[in-house]
């Protein structure tokens, strides 16, 4: 097809396009933008508003929050036999556009300091909290094992003596066989 006679292109998010010399690609492609790539229209649609002598100028519309609207755009198709075929392979094309705030949109984000509905902002609570949560546990449990290390331990240790030579800890039964020889009673 000549692509100077191309008056419209239907280009869908999640499909690809057909491809011949090269690998198939997204037809729409978010390449970031103010608004982010989190809004991707399912449908776009570009509208042949003529010929500069180089290259076709193309308008995209699509069903956008009045938050949002196309920034930079290009049109890519696929050349039929070279790269730059006037002639391009059907179903070749491609969108890559960026995704800017209307003047609505940044209104918005400079009212309420962060760009998403309440439900972003309540997980953002959520996560806080959590967060705050995990660091009181973790604080919890290495003031709990400093006390068991450094004043946990501090029993007193004495020993009582026995006719047989060996000095025991308290904890000891006086009744119990000596130790085997070698062995150090400070060890147990």
């Amino acid at each position: 097809v000549l692509l100077r006679e191309v008056q419209a292109l239907t280009l869908r998010r999640g499909q690809y396009t057909a491809s011949r010399r090269t690998a198939a690609v997204p037809q729409l492609q978010c390449t970031g933008g103010a608004a982010g790539c989190s809004h991707v229209p399912e449908v776009v649609q570009c509208y042949n508003k003529g010929w500069d002598g180089y290259d076709v100028q193309w308008q995209c519309k699509a069903d956008l929050e009045n938050t949002y609207r196309f920034g930079q755009l290009e049109v890519s198709c696929e050349g039929y036999d070279y790269p730059d075929d006037p002639y391009i392979l059907k179903g070749s094309c491609s969108l890559l556009f960026r995704l800017e705030l209307t003047e609505e949109g940044q209104r918005r984000v400079k009212n309420s300091g962060s760009f998403g509905s309440d439900y972003y902002q309540s997980r953002k609570d959520f996560s806080d909290s959590s967060t705050g949560a995990i660091v009181v546990i973790v604080l919890l449990v290495l003031a709990f094992g400093v006390y068991k290390l450094f004043l946990g331990n501090q029993q007193p240790q004495q020993s009582f003596g026995d006719n047989d030579g060996f000095r025991r800890p308290s904890w000891q039964s006086q009744y119990a066989p000596p130790p085997p020889p070698g062995f150090k009673p400070s060890f147990t």
